[in-house]
């Protein structure tokens, strides 16, 4: 009975550390809230003289604390609003890539539509993996999205991008406020002696 109770012991204490250090990934983006109130780390493109993207200071997405979101606006016809986000070379590595988000549809006319993707890439030789593309999403509320994908060998940074785009209409209109970004990543092999195989290995 107290060879058991140790054994159980040890799984307790084991399984949790491997909770503590699997669990609790790190966001590998800058300014990911627009706490800051700018766009700072954040690259735009498509701007014109009817579309823009701005930070709000007076709404918040539902994921986490803050007064702050930004707002893509996009009142020009036929253009691709994009806001996005490289991440630096060595943030990330072969495994799974998570991604989530908070999104409330501001307005949609006319063909606009509003989509996001997120891509694993490696460094001179472009993506090497993607979350493909999502959307077309149209939340009448804020909403939270979130998913993963599996980054193959060779990728060493990722990005994501917000993409608010119009048709060729007159009056075609996308633009949405997004909040609260995070891209996480687990290792692809987790250290043996924190699996399940090398905990009962240590009591053989």
């Amino acid at each position: 009975m107290k060879m058991r109770t140790l054994f159980t012991s040890a799984c307790v204490t084991a399984l949790l550390a491997l909770s503590a250090t699997a669990g609790f990934a790190t966001n590998v983006l800058t300014n990911n809230d627009f706490e800051t109130g700018n766009l700072t780390g954040w690259q735009v493109f498509g701007l014109g003289s009817n579309s823009a993207v701005t930070v709000v200071a007076t709404d918040n997405g539902p994921s986490a604390g803050g007064t702050r979101c930004a707002f893509m606006d996009n009142h020009a016809e036929a253009l691709g609003l994009t806001l996005k986000q490289s991440t630096a070379t060595g943030t990330a590595a072969p495994g799974l890539v998570y991604w989530s988000f908070d999104l409330k549809l501001g307005q949609a006319a006319l063909g606009g539509v509003f989509f996001v993707q997120v891509f694993a890439e490696h460094t001179g030789g472009g993506i090497v993996a993607t979350s493909g593309l999502l959307g077309n999403y149209s939340p009448s509320g804020w909403a939270t999205y979130a998913g993963s994908f599996m980054a193959p060998a060779g990728t060493d940074f990722v990005t994501i991008q917000f993409m608010a785009n119009t048709g060729a209409n007159v009056g075609s209109l996308s633009t949405m406020y997004v909040d609260n970004v995070r891209v996480e990543q687990e290792p692809l092999v987790p250290n043996e002696a924190s699996t399940w195989g090398g905990i009962k290995g240590l009591f053989r």
